[in-house]
């Protein structure tokens, strides 16, 4: 419970038993002095009640104790520890503040990556749990692939699914190329039937940012990325992670700056209070564990 909760609670007791202290303990034997009454609480400790003399009624003391008690329970007047913080929770108050942040800059997405692993830390928008960063290398990879061939995602994605896979066909690519091309038209259909060729976009506007990005990573604290594929702000977190913000137009990096500088505290605290991945789990099994680095 919280202490400022439990001092007000034992203030009433006081007041409603007429008694002269209260306390909560844990641990050691139950008082065996007649001016003291006591009830066990939920949690294994117990509330202790003194008074100033022996008592004449114990046994009335001691009911009028834990009727009071049972009547904080009921109403819920006695505070609970709140309770323990998931690593689900964790991640999701992680991309509520990413997506708090977007609303501010204007970002389209906004994306947490490292240096050390393909694990994507943080997302203001909802995404596959498959998703991770060779996910968004294996987009750039077949976006570049079709940009050599003149054809688009947004023209294969208007056509009839057969007719967009015989296109690709045609193309002139061929080997790894070409299935990479046929992987991520598959993905991105699928986003598009889902939020539209919006959503495609999307994905492929952040999978160029996050890639460049990644594949700067040295000693910078942000980066700018301008140009007519990627626009794109990124900060460094803890000289490991990258705080990357996508747009889908020319956006004011002062702005950009500014914001995320505000935010940085408190985005910082959350991602460190994240757990160390497991493996085994999602979108991390190509990933080892990372120990999130403490802060200095």
């Amino acid at each position: 419970m919280r202490d400022q909760a439990w001092l007000k609670l034992l203030d009433l007791i006081c007041h409603k038993l007429g008694a002269d202290d209260a306390r909560v303990e844990i641990g050691g034997r139950p008082p065996e002095d007649p001016r003291f009454v006591w009830s066990p609480l939920d949690d294994g400790r117990r509330l202790v009640v003194a008074f100033g003399e022996p008592l004449v009624d114990a046994a009335q003391a001691q009911q009028r104790l834990g009727n009071l008690l049972a009547s904080f329970r009921e109403t819920l007047a006695i505070p609970g520890e709140p309770p323990p913080r998931t690593p689900a929770a964790g991640h999701r108050e992680l991309d509520h503040a990413l997506a708090a942040l977007a609303e501010r800059t204007g970002a389209e997405t906004i994306w947490i990556i490292d240096a050390q692993s393909p694990v994507i830390w943080g997302c203001s928008e909802s995404h596959d749990d498959k998703l991770d960063y060779d996910a968004l290398v294996q987009a750039t990879r077949a976006d570049r692939a079709l940009l050599e061939t003149g054809l688009s995602w947004s023209e294969l994605l208007a056509a009839a699914p057969a007719e967009g896979y015989e296109r690709v066909a045609r193309s002139g690519l061929s080997g790894a190329a070409l299935r990479v091309v046929q992987d991520e038209l598959l993905v991105l259909r699928e986003l598009a039937e889902q939020g539209g060729l919006a959503a495609a976009g999307r994905r492929l506007r952040s999978a160029r940012a996050v890639v460049e990005i990644r594949a700067q990573h040295h000693d910078r604290t942000s980066t700018e990325l301008r140009g007519p594929l990627v626009q794109c702000f990124a900060h460094s977190i803890a000289n490991q992670y990258q705080l990357v913000l996508v747009f889908d137009e020319s956006y004011s990096p002062l702005h950009a700056a500014g914001n995320v500088q505000r935010a940085l505290p408190y985005i910082e605290q959350l991602l460190m209070s994240l757990p160390p991945v497991d493996p085994s789990a999602g979108a991390a099994q190509r990933a080892k564990v990372i120990r999130l680095p403490r802060r200095r």
